[in-house]
């Protein structure tokens, strides 16, 4: 099962962020910081997908085995939340940019909006 643990989202937050050749550009640390807001912002948005936790799941770097307790339609929004917290943390101006574009696509899946990949340039720069 994709992104059932904190070490598969660690995983694939690390290659979408472009983040995975050693020595890594972000801590595991940090990225546990990144998903652990996520985490609070998907439940602020999404109440209903925590109705089971009294309190608000909370991850350790060192817990990189425990499971994210997330329906499965809804882990790439928490996936793409924790790289869009990541990368605005940088102080790089493109990362702005990107980081929209995450919280655009997060924000999408978990309203149930039609979403584009967080990546992809507007249909104008595509020549489309």
């Amino acid at each position: 099962m994709a992104l059932a643990t904190v070490a598969d989202y660690i995983g694939d937050a690390r290659t979408l962020l472009q983040d995975i050749v050693p020595p890594y550009r972000y801590e595991d640390a940090s990225l546990v910081t990144a998903l652990n807001l996520a985490v609070y912002e998907t439940r602020r948005i999404r109440e209903d997908l925590f109705a089971f936790y009294c309190d608000t799941p909370q991850f350790d770097p060192k817990d990189q085995e425990v499971t994210v307790p997330l329906e499965e339609r809804f882990r790439q929004a928490l996936l793409y939340q924790t790289c869009a917290h990541a990368l605005i943390r940088d102080q790089e101006d493109i990362q702005d940019t990107r980081a929209s574009q995450f919280l655009t696509a997060a924000n999408s899946i978990l309203v149930g909006s039609p979403v584009r990949a967080p990546l992809m340039p507007p249909p104008q720069q595509r020549g489309g």
